[in-house]
């Protein structure tokens, strides 16, 4: 059995630190677009 296609990012991806400095990833601004999970209002 093989996978459909590969991972979008390898742990090992040498343009990783750069995408995230571009991304400006850990800003309070990227945080907030992050999707979070559903509540589940039916308690």
């Amino acid at each position: 059995m093989e996978s459909a296609a590969s991972l979008k990012f390898s742990p090992e991806d040498p343009q990783g630190s750069r995408r995230r400095k571009r991304q400006d990833a850990g800003s309070d601004k990227w945080v907030k677009s992050l999707p979070t999970p559903r509540k589940d209002d039916a308690s």
